[in-house]
């Protein structure tokens, strides 16, 4: 945790809690009840709009997969981009996507992250997840008609509305590819 002093005019939605004892059990709770010590500063300029975390949520997402973590990170990123995002994906799971363009299709390629292996135990088993619902945001111009789970072997078609194209992948148990072209 870095400590900072935030500007004037920046807001301050979440402040550290101290350390506090975590044994014996009958002993852990937090014994201060609030603090002024900044966790996440944010601040805004017209259109601009910038987030500091102080502490490395990130890092400990990526290391120990905390939801709250996790959700505060998607959050404070669609707060910093004014909503407007290029994917969504809706469904239970851990899932590490990645969407890019080739020639004139879309490609998403899915990975199932959740799993015996998602705490750093040798991988036992997969724990195939889905359904997923999933929504890209089309480049100018192209209108798929339909899209194309590769590892499934599946062709289906797709829902177009305000240039996003919507799709629903029933089951993922590794890893998926979805081309929209």
């Amino acid at each position: 945790m870095q400590e900072v002093e935030p500007a004037e005019g920046t807001d301050i939605p979440l402040t550290l809690i101290p350390d506090f004892p975590a044994y014996p059990p009958e002993t852990s709770w937090t014994r201060t009840e609030r603090t002024q010590i900044p966790g996440l500063v944010l601040s805004s300029d017209g259109a601009s709009r910038r987030a500091y975390f102080a502490a490395d949520l990130d890092r400990r997402f990526g290391r120990d997969y905390l939801p709250d973590h996790g959700r505060l990170l998607a959050n404070t990123i669609r707060w910093a981009a004014h909503n407007d995002v290029l994917l969504n994906v809706r469904g239970a799971g851990l899932i590490d996507c990645h969407l890019y363009r080739q020639e004139d299709r879309t490609i998403l390629h899915l990975v199932n992250l959740s799993g015996a292996g998602s705490w750093r135990s040798p991988l036992q088993e997969t724990i195939p997840i889905g359904p997923l619902e999933v929504s890209a945001k089309l480049p100018a111009g192209a209108a798929p008609r339909a899209v194309e789970l590769l590892v499934a072997d599946q062709v289906h078609t797709v829902a177009l509305a305000n240039g996003w194209a919507s799709f629903e992948i029933e089951s993922i148990a590794s890893h998926e590819v979805a081309v929209l072209g």
